[in-house]
């Protein structure tokens, strides 16, 4: 009885420590458990970037948190509440599987079809299955973008809302 109660607190101090990401697919989390309030310059540079690249703002919004590790991620959230894209840049790769929600399955199996390939390291580009991530980044600087082109709103252009995309 006593390894059963050590092993459900054990458990529930697991789930605890886990930063609670916003999924691709999903709706954004106002704040990221363990986090730092994203700053104001990243929330000038977002809205800044919002009246560029969308004629319409009430099209989507966009959300940008400061991990712990000190990489920003920005939530771009259509207008029914969901995240249908989402940028990175900072000194740690993030947590794709929690980035990436129920479509990492296909971001793995793309890059394990390029590793049996024989396609090792460099940048990591990805488009199937409605799916688009690039990755690419060196100890200390990783950036990246993902999104999923059924989410995206009708009347937003993806290349140019991630031109200027870490």
């Amino acid at each position: 009885m006593q390894a059963l109660k050590y092993l459900i607190a054990v458990t529930f101090a697991g789930w605890a420590m886990t930063p609670a990401l916003a999924a691709l697919g999903r709706a954004p989390l106002a704040e990221i458990a363990g986090t730092l309030a994203a700053t104001a310059a990243s929330q000038v540079v977002a809205a800044k970037k919002l009246a560029a690249v969308s004629p319409n703002p009430t099209l989507y919004t966009l959300q940008s948190q400061t991990l712990d590790t000190g990489t920003v991620v920005t939530e771009y959230v259509n207008s029914g509440g969901i995240v249908f894209a989402l940028t990175w840049v900072g000194p740690v790769l993030p947590d794709l599987t929690l980035l990436l929600g129920d479509y990492f399955p296909t971001f793995k199996a793309q890059t394990d079809r390029r590793r049996a390939a024989g396609q090792r390291g460099g940048p990591v580009q990805v488009n199937a299955d409605g799916l688009t991530v690039g990755s690419a980044g060196r100890m200390g600087h990783f950036s990246g973008y993902a999104y999923a082109a059924s989410l995206v709103p009708t009347g937003v252009d993806v290349a140019a809302l991630l031109k200027d995309a870490p």
